[in-house]
């Protein structure tokens, strides 16, 4: 695996067939906003993460992981993998490490946060084939392993293998597999409660799978009854509320410990991401079909508030919110056609960019 590192520095620069059910929506304390347009590397992204301690933006790009700095610098960082397809980038400040799910090579890769050095790359495909049809047999072979998370109890990471169906934890010592789990079905984002538990949303399942760490077993099972696609997951360890979005623009309110869904609301269709501030107890989906952010007050999980329905841009449907300012960052660009093999949509070159939501009240 080759690595390099380039830096640059760039100047800064609601829809639904279904209502809100168990919620309510305030005009009060509207008040977020775009307040900036970073400029940025091109290319399409996955996921994203802040790292509080480090100030640092991280998104999963291609055949880079793009680190930016938010200290007022608006520089970029890349670790740039030739051949390399990240999924998701995750610092783990307490480690000193950068976690990168590479769907290409089918590994957890470690990367040094100081250095960007490659530390390690732990195999996490087991070889099961995929039996995705249609659309997302297209997606299948390039999603071992998508999204990743850390299990705080264990410590391990748990790395979510979305075409296969399984999710897979390495310990990080050992930078080994220590456990397999066989959920089945397209799998999508994950969440950990702290408590031993992980949550997944199964897309071909209309669900979430709830896992037990500790004896590798799917325990439960939460029906998501009227979404169609689950794909962004968030929780709130607070509150012990997990939102899921739905493709078909649909939010799901549960009471994780509890399984029961306290609230289902509208939301724009496309929204590959749901971000929570369990500082703030806000919510987010970002739409990215109908450009557009729905913003949600969660303080009680039984009275769910829509504060705002903020317009943004086409494609612009995944995020990361920075815990210290409350502030959002949602990357974006406009979208050309495919580019075989691959078989999501092309960011136009030199249009990517970080649109940056604030909230008028600040942190």
């Amino acid at each position: 695996m080759k690595c390099r590192f380039m830096a640059g520095v760039f100047l800064l620069l609601q829809s639904g067939t279904f209502g809100a059910v168990g919620a309510e929506t305030h005009s009060a304390g509207k008040g977020y906003s775009i307040t900036a347009s970073i400029p940025g590397p091109d290319g399409m992204w996955d996921y994203a993460a802040v790292g509080s301690t480090e100030n640092r933006l991280y998104l999963a790009q291609g055949e880079h992981i793009s680190i930016l700095d938010l200290a007022g610098s608006g520089s970029w960082t890349r670790i740039d993998v030739s051949g390399a397809l990240w999924h998701g980038a995750v610092p783990l400040e307490s480690r000193g490490l950068v976690l990168g799910t590479n769907g290409q090579t089918h590994t957890l890769t470690l990367f040094d946060s100081k250095t960007l050095e490659l530390v390690s790359a732990v195999p996490t495909s087991s070889g099961p084939k995929s039996v995705l049809s249609g659309k997302l047999k297209q997606f299948a072979a390039l999603a071992d392993p998508d999204a990743l998370v850390v299990e705080p109890k264990s410590g391990f990471v748990a790395a979510v293998n979305g075409g296969s169906g399984e999710v897979v934890l390495v310990d990080l010592d050992k930078k080994a597999v220590v456990g397999r789990v066989m959920v089945g079905g397209k799998l999508e984002f994950a969440v950990a409660d702290g408590k031993g538990r992980l949550y997944v949303n199964v897309q071909t399942a209309h669900e979430i799978a709830v896992i037990d760490v500790p004896t590798l077993k799917v325990v439960h099972r939460i029906a998501l009854a009227g979404c169609i696609e689950p794909k962004g997951l968030a929780y709130d360890p607070g509150i012990d509320l997990l939102i899921s979005g739905c493709d078909n623009g649909i939010a799901k309110f549960i009471v994780a410990g509890t399984g029961k869904i306290v609230a289902s609301l509208a939301i724009g269709r496309g929204a590959d991401a749901v971000v929570v501030d369990d500082r703030r107890h806000r919510a987010f989906a970002p739409s990215g079909t109908d450009a557009n952010l729905s913003i949600f007050d969660i303080t009680d999980p039984h009275h769910i508030a829509l504060l705002q329905t903020l317009s943004t841009e086409k494609g612009t449907r995944l995020g990361a919110v920075d815990m210290r300012t409350g502030s959002l960052y949602l990357p974006s660009a406009k979208l050309g056609p495919p580019i075989p093999p691959h078989p999501w949509p092309s960011a136009v070159p030199g249009s990517f960019h970080v649109l940056v939501v604030s909230s008028a009240g600040g942190s």
